[in-house]
C-alpha cells in the first residue's frame, strides 16, 4: 500500500530536474509577488502557475497507466483543494471575526469616488480595478468600527484564497460537476460503500446550491425594504482596503434576505420556518465547510481502498495471466525509462539485470554476428516485452535491443522479475515466449 501510494505522490513521467526547476520558479514568483506588495490571491496564483503544465503532463501519464484509479486521484486532489478554500475561510472567520463580504469589493470608479468624497483618497488617483485585500470592519451604522486605540479595525478578507471566484454560479457549477464525477466513480466502483456515502453527502450539498442559485437567478423580485452597505476603496500600491461608508435604503429580494443562506444554514429556509431552531444552525461558511469535509473524508477513504488494487495497464497487457493481486504487487516496482531513437537499450553479451515492457514506441531486436555484422531478428511495440531470455537462461544478454523510435519503457529489476515468475503459470507463459525468441531457453 505504501509503495503504490508513493508511486502516486511522486513524479514518474516528469524528470527530477524539471520538478526542481519548477519548484524554484514557483518560489521565485511567490517571493516576487510578495516583494511587489501583491495580495495573497496573486501570490497563490503565481505560485501555482508553473506547476500547471507539470501536473497536467504527470496526470496524463498516470491516467494512461492506471486509468480509472488515476482519474479517481485527480478528483480527490480537486476536492481537497476545494476543501482548503473553506478551511482558510473558516480559519480567518474564527481567528478575526471578519465580516463576511464575498465576493470582495473591487476598486472600481464608484468605490474610489466614494473614498475621495470621504477624504480618504487622493482626488487624482485612478481606480486600479483590483479586489480588496483587507477590509475595515463596519459598525452597526455601517461606518468604520473604531478600536480602543482610536484607529479603524481592519481584518483580512474571509473569502478563502481566491475570493474573486466566490460567486453563486461558480459554486453551482463546481458542486454539480463534483456530484457528477462522484456518480461516475460510483458506477465504476459500485461495491465501494465509501463512495456511496460521499455521493449521498455530495447530493445534499448540491441541493443546497441548487436552491441558493434558484433564489439568486429566478426569485429576483425586489419586495423587501432594507439597506445596502456602501464601500469606499483606498489603494496603497497594489494593496486595496475597503472602508465602510454607511448604508443606503434599498429594495431587496428573497436571496438578499434569506435565500443566500440556503436550506440548512442559519437564517435559511429551515431557520425561517423554525425560529427556535435557527440559533442552533451553523452560519453559511461553516455549513459549507462541514459539507465539503463530510464529502472529502469518505471520498479519500474510498480512494485508499481502490489504491490497494491498482495495477499498471501495460503490465496487465503484457502479462494477462497475472491476477489482480499479483499485478498490484508488481506495479510499484516498475520504473519508467526513456530512450531516443537509435539509442541502445541493452547490448548483447552484457550482464542481464532488468526486464522491460514497452509502453510507447518501437524497438528492434538485433543479433550481433561474430564478423561484426548485425541481423534484425524482430521488432517489438507497445504492450510487448523483452529482456526475459538473459534472466531465464544464464544472466547474459543474447541480443542487442535498440530504440527504433523514441520509446518509453517500464523496467523491473531481477528480484522483481523473480517474484513475477514465482507462479508456475506465469513462468510457463514467459518461458514460451522466450523459447520462440531463443530455442536454447529450457523450462526451469
Amino acid at each position: 500500500m505504501m509503495q503504490i501510494t508513493r508511486a502516486f505522490l511522486t513524479f514518474r513521467r516528469i524528470p527530477a530536474h524539471i520538478v526542481i526547476a519548477t519548484a524554484g520558479a514557483s518560489i521565485l514568483l511567490t517571493v516576487g509577488m510578495f516583494l511587489l506588495g501583491q495580495p495573497l490571491y496573486m501570490m497563490a496564483l503565481f505560485a501555482l502557475l508553473p506547476w500547471l503544465p507539470v501536473l497536467l503532463f504527470e496526470s496524463l501519464w498516470k491516467v494512461d497507466h492506471y486509468h480509472w484509479v488515476a482519474v479517481f486521484a485527480v478528483i480527490v486532489v480537486l476536492q481537497l483543494g476545494h476543501l482548503m478554500e473553506h478551511v482558510v475561510q473558516v480559519a480567518v472567520l474564527s481567528l478575526t471575526n471578519a465580516p463576511l463580504v464575498c465576493p470582495p469589493p473591487v476598486d472600481t470608479a464608484e468605490n474610489a469616488q466614494r473614498a475621495i468624497q470621504a477624504g480618504l483618497r487622493d482626488p487624482g488617483s485612478a481606480p486600479t480595478g483590483m479586489s480588496v485585500s483587507t477590509i475595515v470592519k463596519p459598525n452597526a451604522q455601517g461606518t468604520a468600527l473604531i478600536g480602543a486605540d482610536g484607529a479603524p479595525v481592519t481584518t483580512p478578507l474571509a473569502c478563502g484564497i481566491f475570493g474573486q471566484l466566490d460567486l453563486e454560479i461558480v459554486h453551482l457549477i463546481w458542486e454539480v460537476a463534483g456530484w457528477m464525477l462522484i456518480l461516475m466513480l460510483v458506477l465504476r466502483y459500485p461495491r465501494n460503500i465509501w463512495l456511496w456515502i460521499a455521493l449521498a453527502f455530495a447530493s445534499v450539498h448540491t441541493v443546497e446550491h441548487l436552491f441558493i442559485c434558484y433564489t439568486f437567478f429566478f426569485d429576483n423580485h425586489f419586495i423587501y425594504e432594507g439597506t445596502r452597505q456602501l464601500w469606499g476603496t483606498v489603494a496603497d500600491g497594489n494593496l486595496v482596503t475597503a472602508v465602510p461608508l454607511g448604508t443606503e435604503p434599498a429594495m431587496l429580494n428573497f436571496y438578499d434576505v434569506a435565500g443566500k443562506n440556503g436550506i440548512a444554514a442559519r437564517g435559511g429556509l429551515i431557520g425561517t420556518f423554525f425560529p427556535d431552531l435557527n440559533p442552533l444552525l451553523p452560519t453559511r461558511p461553516y455549513l459549507h465547510f462541514y459539507y465539503n469535509l463530510i464529502v472529502t473524508v469518505p471520498l479519500a477513504i474510498a480512494f485508499a481502498g481502490e489504491l490497494r488494487r491498482v495495477s499498471d495497464r501495460y503490465l496487465r497487457r503484457a502479462m494477462p495471466q497475472l491476477t489482480t493481486k499479483e499485478a498490484a504487487r508488481i506495479t510499484p516496482a516498475l520504473h519508467p525509462v526513456r530512450f531516443r531513437a537509435g539509442e541502445t537499450i541493452v547490448r548483447q553479451g552484457e550482464p542481464a539485470s532488468r526486464f522491460y515492457i514497452i509502453t510507447r514506441g518501437e524497438v528492434e531486436v538485433i543479433a550481433e554476428q561474430p564478423d561484426g555484422g548485425q541481423e534484425v531478428i524482430t521488432r517489438l511495440g507497445q504492450g510487448e516485452f523483452f529482456g526475459e531470455v538473459g534472466l531465464l537462461r544464464d544472466g547474459v544478454r543474447h541480443a542487442t535491443v535498440r530504440a527504433q523510435t523514441a520509446v518509453e519503457l517500464l523496467c523491473m529489476e531481477r528480484s522483481t522479475f523473480d517474484t513475477l515468475i514465482s507462479r508456475a503459470e506465469v513462468q510457463q507463459d514467459i518461458e514460451h515466449i522466450a523459447r520462440l525468441r531463443d530455442p536454447s531457453v529450457r523450462p526451469a
